[in-house]
């Protein structure tokens, strides 16, 4: 069934900004949605209230904050085993869906888990320890979802996809930390815990129960192998860049939690600036971008950011050397640098979701997302220490030029990547 026929209004707009004019399309985008709210609405808890609630209320210390991004690491790793999620699976029930189903489970059943451990300095390494083999049952199931989003995508909507990607993991945000921080602070640990495992079951529940694109037998290629990617130049210039830009980028996001507790703000009040301010400000970034973005493509829409990025510095430099600033400001202020900054992660993965060779589509994009969360995870064990040294001020600083130097990478490589990502393609 299709919408109103293309030579309509409606349809000519779509088609000229290369969108797609079918609702079986539209209805794939929105299971794509609901599956990355479900990835990005733990984070929440896991990476900024628990470490903020060790900070403030059981005297942690700042530098200590590296640990609770420890679990990250195995994100970092899971392109070791990606290619036996890649290499099997159930034709009949859905090559992906036959791994995302029962892990689903699992994460949800690991956040009950963790749920029923009373916080203490005393329980910290046995909750580190829950937090890892979670996040080994979260970080495989990313690998079945991974490749499920890259072989739902169309190579003409690459910036639409993109753009829905990151809109979900926004709007996963705003529930995470609107929602799940409100509850955390009004009701406790227990319940923050057990909602966050219903609604990662709900937010899967679509893409589980829809239907799985047709996709060729496995049998009719070679086996994905994890060491074939780290064979070819490019993929090494591929990882520099992803490694980089998300250590530019996420920097302040790993930082944020105790730079607020720091301000002198509440849970929940951490929880509104990030999950209202910085969350909706992406999505308006995100959906005014997406058109750019599909008219530019990613290098052009990069020297664009060039000059936007930079735009956020101002404020934020101000908000790190102010104290006790009201609420209404910071929301102001982290909407407006999230505005600024949100696009560079857009830009990133539409760029990427080309660069994955087509036989081994899970292991190629599992790689590239372990070396994003690798630099994530650098982030958290590097983020506190340097803030703790340095102070807000000079960290903020130091984050404006690296971003300005993520983008330059980018722009300086795009070209020579695309060629030999399609040179590769043509020798397989």
């Amino acid at each position: 069934m299709t919408d109103k026929a293309p030579d309509s209004r409606l349809g000519r707009w779509l088609a000229s900004n290369r969108m797609p004019t079918d609702r079986a399309t539209w209805r794939k985008q929105g299971e794509l949605f609901t599956m990355q709210m479900a990835h990005d609405l733990p984070a929440a808890l896991t990476t900024t209230m628990a470490p903020t609630l060790f900070i403030k209320q059981f005297g942690m210390p700042l530098e200590w904050l590296g640990l609770f991004f420890l679990p990250t690491i195995v994100t970092a790793l899971k392109w070791t085993w990606a290619p036996v999620v890649d290499n099997h699976g159930s034709e009949r029930f859905g090559y992906r869906k036959s791994w995302l189903a029962p892990l689903t489970l699992l994460v949800a059943f690991s956040f009950f888990v963790i749920a029923g451990i009373e916080p203490s300095l005393d329980t910290l390494a046995v909750l580190i320890g829950c937090l890892v083999v979670k996040q080994l049952f979260f970080s495989t199931q990313e690998i079945a979802a991974d490749a499920y989003v890259v072989e739902n995508i169309p190579a003409q909507y690459r910036g639409l996809g993109a753009s829905v990607i990151w809109l979900g993991k926004e709007f996963g945000q705003i529930i995470g930390f609107a929602g799940l921080l409100f509850v955390a602070e009004n009701y406790g640990w227990q319940p923050a815990f057990t909602l966050a495992a219903i609604l990662f079951v709900v937010f899967n529940l679509p893409v589980l129960l829809g239907k799985e694109a047709a996709r060729e037998q496995r049998g009719s290629g070679p086996l994905a192998r994890p060491l074939v990617f780290f064979k070819h130049r490019v993929n090494w210039r591929i990882a520099s860049i992803i490694l980089y830009t998300a250590f530019a980028v996420q920097l302040p996001v790993a930082v944020m939690g105790p730079f607020l507790n720091a301000k002198g703000f509440s849970l929940s009040a951490i929880g509104v600036i990030i999950g209202i301010a910085s969350s909706l400000g992406a999505v308006f970034s995100l959906s005014l971008s997406s058109v750019v973005l599909s008219r530019l493509g990613p290098k052009r829409m990069a020297k664009l950011l060039l000059i936007i990025a930079p735009l956020a510095a101002p404020a934020f430099l101000w908000l790190a050397a102010t104290d006790s600033p009201g609420l209404t400001v910071v929301i102001v202020v982290v909407l407006w640098a999230t505005i600024c900054t949100a696009p560079i992660r857009m830009v990133l993965y539409a760029a990427r979701i080309g660069w994955t060779s087509d036989h081994q589509v899970g292991t190629d994009i599992t790689i590239q997302q372990s070396t994003w969360f690798l630099g994530y995870a650098l982030c958290g064990l590097i983020g506190g220490l340097l803030a703790a040294q340095v102070g807000w001020f000079w960290f903020f600083a130091a984050n404006v030029l690296l971003q300005l130097l993520a983008l330059i990478y980018f722009i300086a490589f795009h070209d020579r990547v695309e060629a030999d990502v399609q040179a590769l393609r043509a020798s397989a």
